[in-house]
């Protein structure tokens, strides 16, 4: 299984939070990332990558308020 990174931007912290997961495929890894939006009220961004490769930036649709 391949092994992606998230970047998770917090609106907490100044800097970003690193997390590596393994996934079957990019479509799980996307869904993780939506998944951690959702339970995470101060994450206002992930981007997800394998390798140097940016699979995807998912955004929380609203921010919270």
């Amino acid at each position: 299984m391949p092994t992606y990174t998230y970047l998770i931007v917090d609106d907490r912290y100044s800097v970003p939070s690193l997390k590596f997961e393994e996934a079957e495929n990019d479509g799980e890894a996307q869904a993780a990332a939506r998944a951690d939006l959702q339970a995470n009220p101060h994450h206002a961004a992930v981007e997800v990558r394998q390798g140097d490769q940016m699979i995807s930036m998912e955004r929380r649709a609203h921010p919270r308020g």
